[in-house]
C-alpha cells in the first residue's frame, strides 16, 4: 500500500514580477483588513459558488486570463498526469479521452476535496499572476504554470521537482518511491479539517516554544484560537513590521496561514485580491442608490433577476444593500440570472421546452427528452417574454457515451462531455462500435450542438497516415514520436496500427519523442555526451557520476533522437 504524504512545513513563495502586484509598491493597507478572519469559513468550503466549469471558465474570460486559453497547444503546458495516476491521486475524472481545460482542473479539484474554486482562483493570482497578469514569453508562461498555486516551493529554497505542474499543484503527485504527496487543494483542505482526539482544531503552521513561526526548533502545530508571530515580508505596503502577531480566528485563516506563513504580503495579498472579486457572497442583492432595479451578486458580477428565479433560487429581495455608483460600477454587469441548472421550460405561447444548462436555455428534442427520461409534468410554463430574454443554446445533448449522426450526414459522432465527437472509420472498428446502436436526430439538432475535436483511438495504439510513413504511438491523450530505437524497445510493432486522416492526427496533442525505457543509457552519434533514462528524461553523466556508474555502455543513437528527448537534470 501506498503512503499518502503532506508537507509538513511549507513556506510558500510569493512572485511579485508581474503588472498587478506592482501596482500595489507601497500602497497603505486597507483598514478594513484583520489578519486574524481571512475569510469565512462557509465561504472557503463553498463548493457550488461557480456551478460548474463553465462558471469558472466565464470567469477567467471576463477577466482576460491566460488561463482561458482552451487550445490544444496550450492544455498541454497544464501536464495533466497520465491515467493511472489519475487514479491514483483520486482524480474525479481519469479517463477522460481528452485533454481538460485549466476551468475544468480548477472545478474538479475543489468539488473533490471540498474546496471553493473561488480560493484557488485568487491563490493563482496571488502566487504567479495567473488570473490579472502577463506574460511575455513562452517560457515565462511555463515557468508560472509549473509553479502555479506556489505548491511545495519554499521561500528560500527552489521548487520541489515533483511538484511542477499545474496538474500537479492541485492534484498532487508521486514521488520516485511510489509515495502519494497530496496537492494544494487537498492540502489547504486537510488543514481546514483538522481534528485532534476527534475535535475539530483547524491546522495552522508549525510554532516554535514561543508560538514563532520561524523560530527553531519546531514543537507544535497552532490550532485555531492561538496567537501566533509570524515574519512578514517588507516589500509591497507601506508601515508594515518584520514581525507581526496574529490570533487565527477561524479554520480557514489557520489553513491559510499554514499555507502562507506571511501576513504581509501573502495572506494580505489574498484578502485583497478576494474582497475585491467576491466581497458579496453570491446571492446577495444590491441595488443602485436612487434607483429600482434589483441585481444579484454572482461570482464577481451583478445579474438582474425575474420574481420565478428569485423564487427558485432563493434570492433574499428583502435584505437589499443599497451601494453607491462606484461601488456598482466595479461590478460587471453579466446577462440575466436564469433558472436553476436543469429546469425545464416553455413559454406560454411557443411549445417549444427547453432545458436550462451552462447559463442558457437549450431546447430539446423529443428523442433526447425521452432517453434523458424527463417527465413532461416538470415543464415550467413561464410568460413567453421572460423565456424569450433567456440566452439560447444549442439543442440539448444526448447523455454521454451516444452515438448519433443527422438525417443527411453519414459523419458519424459520439457525445462527449456535451460535445459531439466525429469518428473515423478507424477508430469507430478500434473502437468496437455497432452501427446499430446510432441514434438518428434532425440535420438542425446535430449541427447546433457543440463540436469537439475527433474521438481518439483506445490507448496504446500505432498511428499513421495514408501519405506519411511517420509512426506515432497514442498514449495518454498525446501522440508521441516513436524512434526505430524505441518502436523496437517498446514493441510499439505489436500494437494495432490505425491509418487516419491528417487532419484527424493533427488533432491529437503531439506529446513530443516517446522515450527510451527508464535505465536505457544513450549516447548520440555526434556528441560525446552519455545520458542515463530516468522517469522518461534524458539525465546527463558528469566524468565523475560515469566513473561510480562503472562506465556502462551505451547504445549509439542517431543524434537527432537523442536531442529529441526530453531532458531532465545533470547526474552529478
Amino acid at each position: 500500500m501506498k503512503n499518502i504524504k503532506w508537507l509538513l512545513i511549507v513556506f510558500w513563495s510569493l512572485e511579485i514580477g508581474f503588472s498587478p502586484l506592482q501596482a500595489l509598491a507601497q500602497a497603505v493597507p486597507d483598514s478594513a483588513f484583520n489578519p486574524g478572519l481571512i475569510i469565512p469559513d462557509e465561504a472557503f468550503a463553498d463548493v457550488g459558488t461557480f456551478g460548474s466549469a463553465a462558471g469558472i471558465q466565464s470567469f477567467l474570460e471576463l477577466k482576460g486570463s491566460v488561463l482561458a486559453n482552451t487550445t490544444p497547444e496550450f492544455l498541454i503546458k497544464l501536464k495533466e498526469a497520465d491515467t493511472l495516476t489519475k487514479v491514483g491521486l483520486e482524480d474525479p475524472q481519469p479517463n477522460l479521452t481528452r485533454l481538460r481545460t485549466a476551468a475544468e482542473l480548477i472545478y474538479d479539484a475543489g468539488a473533490k476535496w471540498g474546496l471553493n474554486p473561488q480560493v484557488i482562483l485568487v491563490i493563482l493570482q496571488k502566487e504567479q499572476s495567473l488570473i490579472a497578469g502577463t506574460f511575455n514569453s513562452d517560457s515565462s508562461l511555463q515557468r508560472a504554470l509549473d509553479r502555479s498555486l506556489g505548491f511545495g516551493c519554499p521561500d528560500y529554497e527552489g521548487c520541489g521537482d515533483i511538484f511542477l505542474g499545474f496538474y500537479r499543484q492541485l492534484f498532487g503527485t508521486f514521488d520516485g518511491e511510489g509515495n502519494r504527496w497530496l496537492g494544494a487543494a487537498a492540502s489547504l483542505m486537510r488543514s481546514f479539517r483538522a481534528e485532534v482526539g476527534g475535535a475539530r482544531v483547524g491546522r495552522g503552521p508549525m510554532v516554535d516554544a514561543q508560538n514563532t513561526t520561524y523560530g527553531r526548533p519546531v514543537v507544535r502545530t497552532a490550532r485555531v484560537g492561538d496567537s501566533i508571530t509570524l515574519d512578514n515580508t517588507l516589500n509591497g505596503y507601506s508601515g508594515v513590521q518584520q514581525q507581526q502577531t496574529v490570533t487565527l480566528g477561524n479554520y480557514a485563516t489557520a489553513a491559510l496561514y499554514r499555507y502562507t506563513p506571511h501576513v504581509y504580503n501573502g495572506n494580505y495579498n489574498f484578502w485583497k485580491f478576494y474582497s475585491t472579486w467576491f466581497k458579496y457572497p453570491n446571492g446577495t442583492v444590491i441595488i443602485r442608490v436612487g434607483d429600482i432595479q434589483q441585481y444579484v451578486i454572482d461570482n464577481g458580477t451583478k445579474r438582474p433577476f425575474s420574481a420565478f428565479v428569485a423564487g427558485q433560487r432563493g434570492i433574499k429581495t428583502a435584505n437589499v444593500i443599497i451601494v453607491s455608483q462606484t461601488e456598482f460600477d466595479s461590478y460587471p454587469t453579466e446577462k440575466q440570472m436564469v433558472p436553476l441548472e436543469g429546469t425545464l421550460l416553455k413559454g406560454d405561447i411557443d411549445a417549444t421546452t427547453y432545458v436550462i444548462g451552462d447559463g442558457v436555455k437549450h431546447p430539446i428534442s423529443a428523442p433526447v427528452f425521452a432517453q434523458r427520461k424527463l417527465l413532461a409534468s416538470n415543464v415550467m410554463i413561464l410568460p413567453q417574454a421572460e423565456v424569450d430574454s433567456y440566452a439560447t443554446g444549442s439543442y440539448e445533448t444526448p447523455t454521454d457515451g451516444t452515438l448519433i449522426m443527422s438525417e443527411t450526414n453519414p459523419t458519424v459522432y459520439i457525445i462527449d462531455t456535451g460535445l459531439k465527437r466525429p469518428i473515423s472509420g478507424a477508430v469507430f472498428v478500434a473502437r468496437k462500435y455497432s452501427f446499430g446502436k446510432i441514434m438518428k436526430l434532425s440535420d438542425v439538432e446535430v449541427s447546433s450542438m457543440a463540436s469537439g475535436p475527433f474521438l481518439t483511438p483506445p490507448n496504446m495504439v500505432a498511428l499513421k497516415t495514408p501519405d506519411d510513413p511517420t509512426i506515432w504511438w497514442f498514449r495518454d491523450n498525446s501522440r508521441r514520436g516513436v524512434t526505430a530505437f524505441v518502436w523496437k524497445q517498446r514493441g510499439v510493432g505489436f500494437f494495432p496500427l490505425l491509418t487516419v486522416s491528417s487532419e484527424e492526427l493533427m488533432a491529437i496533442p503531439n506529446g513530443g519523442l516517446f522515450p527510451p525505457r527508464d535505465g536505457t543509457v544513450i549516447k548520440g552519434d555526434q556528441s560525446s555526451a552519455i545520458y542515463k533514462m530516468e522517469n522518461g528524461l534524458k539525465r546527463m553523466y558528469t566524468a565523475a557520476s560515469y566513473k561510480r556508474a562503472r562506465y556502462p555502455k551505451p547504445t549509439i543513437l542517431p543524434q537527432g533522437d537523442v536531442d529529441g528527448f526530453p531532458a531532465g537534470e545533470i547526474i552529478n
